[in-house]
């Protein structure tokens, strides 16, 4: 599929066209972390440029605003796009949110929201822990097929595990990586291997 970039209001997106949704394709959300002033896009974009070479149609938006309204408002735009694709026929196995630290917070927002149990999810670093920020996520209503990624050493994040409904949480792998939270951003084979395959296979329904 022909892949457009563009800048608008000063996020950059790249993005596969969402009006017209076939059934061989399989649709991936890729939703950054927060702090981009500080540490740059330029990782989530070669994460991006992979995500698409490995055959989906990656939706992305390179976003700098952290607040807790801007992640409310951007799940609620995900969620839009995704309830779009499953309107136009797309099935709602072929369509994956992923979200790496606030973007894994996003994710979750955005799964109460679109509120259909067979949508993939992939939570890079899992859930928010004590040395995260604090929002008010309804974990009872968040509802998937839920993958959930966690590195032992990370310091912000952690399982899912007592938060997520059995029924939403289908899979929970946690890693020592010796790099923490920031492993989820990186882009050696070494990482890939750690997040970004299983984020694939889990896509695929694998």
């Amino acid at each position: 599929m022909k892949k457009l970039i563009a800048v608008i209001a000063g996020a950059t997106s790249i993005f596969g066209f969402l009006g017209v949704s076939h059934a061989a394709e399989k649709h991936l959300f890729y939703i950054h972390g927060c702090c981009i002033d500080k540490v740059g896009g330029g990782a989530y974009e070669t994460i991006v440029k992979d995500l698409q070479s490995a055959g989906f149609n990656v939706v992305f938006d390179l976003r700098t605003d952290d607040s807790t309204a801007a992640v409310q408002a951007y799940a609620s735009k995900v969620a839009g796009q995704v309830k779009n694709l499953l309107a136009k026929g797309a099935a709602p196995e072929d369509i994956t949110v992923s979200g790496y630290s606030l973007g894994s917070v996003t994710a979750m927002f955005a799964s109460i929201e679109i509120a259909n149990p067979r949508v993939n999810y992939v939570l890079l670093a899992g859930c928010p822990g004590k040395g995260a920020r604090s929002f008010d996520i309804d974990y009872a209503k968040v509802q998937g097929r839920i993958l959930s990624l966690v590195d032992v050493k990370d310091d912000r994040f952690e399982s899912c595990k007592s938060r997520l409904p059995e029924s939403a949480l289908r899979k929970e792998v946690e890693f020592d990586s010796g790099q923490g939270h920031q492993i989820f951003r990186y882009t050696t084979d070494k990482a890939y291997k750690l997040w970004k395959e299983p984020l694939e296979a889990w896509a695929k329904g694998q």
